[in-house]
């Protein structure tokens, strides 16, 4: 399969008109979220498109190898992770997550960021080897895929290889460009809105929000 580049524009167009004119005059965690579930529903329809045309990913529920690595999130998308806690969990599953969150952020305050990809985190929205905020996580996790299993286990066995060909692992190229183009075009989404697209560790952001919210603050994204 080839992807062609009016293909690619289309979608990286709609997704930057998208994410700017919806965080353009600010965007309350419904709003957020809302955006994360568009944005991940395109991701994976081309996954599927992928699939269909007999590339074998090798991504299957309940395979978490990719879920104990280091997430960085956009402004947006932490809001929809925190929205997802109050609205999409029970109140024990929030608690247990909101814990899970805050131990996570304080391990990763004392780790460098070499040290945090080869410490196999599992991230706090785990539960039951699978994604408990699936439907709104990150970009970077939507557009995470796998050619090889065996790949993926060896660089989670191996962690301390990061960053080597010895933890490479093989990915379809067309797909790559379409999530390539996806982000690229969310984090210029964010730039026309007006938003500072830079980005944070997922545990780390997440906590902060979490006090935020806790001082009363109104959790939101706009300029």
């Amino acid at each position: 399969m080839e992807i062609s580049r009016a293909h690619l524009h289309a979608a990286a167009t709609a997704v930057h008109d998208d994410t700017s004119a919806t965080l353009r005059n600010g965007c309350d965690a419904a709003g957020c979220a809302s955006l994360c579930r568009r944005i991940d529903a395109r991701l994976d329809a081309e996954t599927e498109a992928v699939r269909g045309d007999g590339i074998a990913i090798a991504c299957v529920p309940g395979c978490t190898y990719c879920c104990h690595q280091r997430v960085s999130v956009l402004p947006h998308e932490a809001v929809a992770l925190l929205e997802h806690l109050r609205t999409g969990c029970s109140a024990i599953d929030a608690a247990a997550i909101e814990g899970r969150i805050r131990a996570n952020a304080r391990a990763i305050d004392a780790m460098t960021v070499a040290e945090h990809r080869a410490a196999n985190l599992p991230c706090a929205f785990l539960v039951g080897d699978r994604c408990s905020a699936y439907e709104v996580r990150p970009s970077v996790c939507a557009s995470f895929h796998s050619l090889s299993q065996d790949r993926c286990r060896h660089a989670f066995e191996n962690p301390h290889d990061a960053g080597t060909p010895r933890n490479s692992r093989p990915v379809a190229l067309e797909l790559k460009a379409f999530a390539d183009a996806v982000i690229e075009a969310t984090e210029a989404g964010l730039a026309a809105a007006g938003v500072a697209s830079e980005k944070g560790e997922l545990h780390q952001r997440l906590r902060d929000l979490l006090d935020a919210k806790r001082a009363g603050v109104t959790v939101s994204v706009g300029p």
